[in-house]
């Protein structure tokens, strides 16, 4: 069974190790969450999404790929 490798990065198309949260050549980041935070009203949303998302599939909130200029 051969590993499941991370898709390339966004921004620069660098392959990065399985285990990277950031691009090590660009800096972007490399996992498409959901950014709604905590708050008393709400438990929060970190749902990966898809890598051209630019809205959380779950709750409509923004995803960290949007956030950052990427989508």
């Amino acid at each position: 069974m051969a590993e499941e490798e991370k898709d390339p990065c966004i921004r620069c198309g660098h392959q990065p190790d399985k285990t990277d949260q950031y691009c090590v050549r660009c800096g972007a980041p490399l996992v498409n969450k959901c950014t709604k935070k905590k708050s008393p009203l709400h438990k929060g949303c970190s749902k990966v999404n898809r890598s051209d998302a630019a809205f959380c599939a779950s709750c409509g909130s923004p995803t960290v790929f949007r956030q950052a200029g990427l989508l």
